[in-house]
This record gives structure tokens, C-alpha cells and sequence, in this order.
């Protein structure tokens, strides 16, 4: 049974839900700022309620096609001349899953990592897993069957995530990031309610520089421009470390995993340089450019 008032919090406001009498609507506790989540059979924590046009989109087409999306995908990664299944499994692997964890999954689609996911924490562990698009987690829910997992459904924005800070042993995302309206404050949402030390993994479409003028590679991008998009490498946050970089699926998805720290990296630059009779360092030279 689902402990909404456990699990979740405000996307907005970040304070307490309240569950109602009739247990059908989830309230938040901010005098400033009231706002109500409506349950049905997965809990809608969307924020905001109005959509940004390319993120009401993007849930308007993935409604329209999740019955017919798990083939689409399919022939897409065959195209790519690429193993679906050892393509996902590599992306998951980079999580470094343990029996036991907290993971979040946010665009969880219809459930094809996430069972990779579920299958990695188990025993005891436990799996928040968030769409978008209401059919598409429907139908995750209907094809998954976790063994020794609990595993939570929830719709929302991944822009506004409705957690504490520190939550998740790990955070993954594959297949949307390149759509967000909000893609900075996503990674920044990602970070934040992940555990210092947490793994974090994040793929989308991107053709590598040294492939982009190959002929088949050029008719990819032409076809769906999305796999022209550049990584978003200028969103990530700040205070991450053990950043890793792959291109999977046939060179045409990128995917990239690190930690989130406890603090920005910065370089010394007021080091003395050895062997210097006199002052020299990394900021004495940057002042006299």
C-alpha cells in the first residue's frame, strides 16, 4: 500500500502532503502557497499544472504512442546496428547498483530499464519510478513484477521533483533530457535530491563530432534532427566528480555518469611554482594577460 505522505513531498514547495479523508487528493501544508495533487491509480505530482508548451507536447505524443512505443524503440536501436538489451544493461551497470539502494528513475517510460533497475537493488531495496506521460507509467506498472522490491509510481515534471534533499542512492535518466524546457534546473533537480556519493546516469540522442559527416550518420541527423543535439555537458551542476562519457547504441545516443560531491572543484592558483627564485604562480600570470 502506498504511504503517500511517506514518500513524497510538495514538487513546489518542498513542504509536507496531507492525504485527504476520502484519500483522492494529496494537499500540501504551505499557508503561502496551497496546492492540491490528485491520486487515481498513480498519483499525479505534476508541477506545474500548466505545462510549458514543449513539455506538454512531449506528454501529449508519448499518450498518443505508448502502445505502439516499445517496438518503435526497437527499430530504432536496430537501425543503429546496436543490442538493445546490452546497450541498456551497460547504461544500468553504470549505476552501480547494490542490493538494498534507493534509486530514482525519472522518464521511466514503459519500464524497460526500470526493470533492470529493480533487478539490481534487489533484495530489500527500494525504486521510485517517475513519467511524464501517464499511459506510458500505466503501462510500466502492468509489466513489471519486482520480487523483494518496493517499487513507487508517481507522475511528475523532472524539473520539480517532490523529495527531500539527499534521498536517492542513485538517479537515472535515459531518453528526454534533450526535450526539457527547464534542462539546467533538471540536472540541478537530479543533484539535489541525491546523496553525496550517489551515482547519477544521463543519456539522450547525440551523434559524436567525429561521425557527424559520415553519410548514414548525416541522414540520421537530417531524419531527427534530435541526433544532432549537442551534450549538455554547460547544464551539469557544479559539484560533481568521476565524470564518465560514452556514446552507446550505435554512436548515436550519448550517456554520462558521475557522483555528486559535497563541494565544487577548484584548482589552487596561488601555488608557488618549484624552482622559482621569485613569485610566480597560476593568478600572477592570469593578471598579466
Amino acid at each position: 500500500m502506498n504511504n503517500y505522505e511517506q514518500n513524497f513531498i510538495c514538487p513546489k514547495t518542498k513542504t509536507k502532503l496531507v492525504l485527504s479523508e476520502d484519500g483522492k487528493t494529496l494537499h500540501n501544508t504551505s499557508e503561502a502557497e496551497p496546492l492540491s495533487y490528485e491520486i487515481d491509480e498513480i498519483v499525479d505530482l505534476t508541477f506545474p499544472k500548466e505545462l510549458f508548451e514543449q513539455d506538454r507536447k512531449e506528454r501529449v505524443a508519448y499518450d498518443d504512442a505508448f502502445q505502439r512505443y516499445d517496438r518503435g524503440v526497437t527499430w530504432v536501436f536496430e537501425s543503429l546496428n546496436a543490442d538493445e538489451q546490452e546497450n541498456r544493461e551497460k547504461m544500468c551497470s553504470l549505476l552501480n547498483l547494490k542490493p538494498g539502494m534507493k534509486v530514482l528513475e525519472v522518464g521511466a517510460g514503459t519500464g524497460k530499464d526500470s526493470e533492470l533497475i529493480i533487478k539490481g537493488i534487489a533484495p530489500n531495496g527500494e525504486a521510485f519510478l517517475s513519467d511524464l506521460s501517464p499511459k506510458m507509467l500505466q503501462l510500466a506498472k502492468q509489466r513489471l513484477q519486482p520480487d523483494g522490491v518496493t517499487v513507487n509510481y508517481f507522475i511528475a515534471n523532472g524539473t520539480y521533483l517532490p523529495f527531500e534533499d539527499n534521498t536517492f542512492d542513485a538517479v537515472f535518466h535515459f531518453g528526454g533530457i534533450n526535450t526539457f524546457a527547464e534542462r539546467k534546473e533538471a540536472f540541478e533537480e537530479f543533484n539535489r535530491v541525491a546523496k553525496v556519493g550517489a551515482r547519477i546516469v544521463v543519456g539522450d540522442e547525440s551523434v559524436p563530432a567525429w561521425l557527424r559527416e559520415e553519410p548514414t550518420y548525416k541522414t540520421l541527423m537530417k531524419a531527427n534532427p534530435m541526433f544532432a543535439d549537442e551534450v549538455p555537458l554547460q547544464d551539469l551542476p557544479k559539484n560533481i566528480g568521476n565524470f564518465e562519457l560514452h556514446w552507446i547504441f550505435g554512436f548515436g545516443y550519448y550517456v554520462m555518469a558521475y557522483n555528486k560531491t559535497a563541494v565544487k572543484p577548484e584548482v589552487d592558483v596561488n601555488l608557488q611554482i618549484p624552482g622559482k627564485d621569485f613569485e610566480d604562480n597560476w593568478r600572477l600570470r592570469a593578471e598579466k594577460k
